[in-house]
């Protein structure tokens, strides 16, 4: 089950996900980042990032949510943070690791 929660430290806007990033937890994901208000009212600069230390699965539709958040962000704001090995490995062969920051 996938759980998230949304949380402001200075000019970071920190979204941390526990579970499985199925294409199914990527519709109630993209609605939440709709409408959650520290998404919509975000300053220009502010840095977002996803923390996934306690996910266990990503799907393409879920890397699609990263690739949309992080050109939303602009500007290289937008990071992954505490990503398990074998999630940090499909950033990298697919080649994000490099349109965005991840550790």
């Amino acid at each position: 089950m996938l759980t998230f929660q949304f949380t402001a430290e200075g000019p970071t806007v920190i979204l941390t996900f526990n579970g499985r990033l199925d294409s199914v937890a990527v519709i109630k994901i993209n609605e939440i980042i709709e409408n959650e208000p520290l998404m919509k009212n975000r300053a220009a600069g502010q840095q977002i990032v996803f923390d996934l230390h306690g996910v266990d699965y990503i799907s393409s539709a879920f890397i699609r949510v990263c690739i949309s958040t992080a050109r939303k962000a602009g500007n290289g704001n937008f990071s992954i943070a505490n990503c398990q090995p074998f999630v940090k490995k499909i950033f990298k062969i697919s080649g994000l690791d490099e349109l965005f920051h991840i550790n």
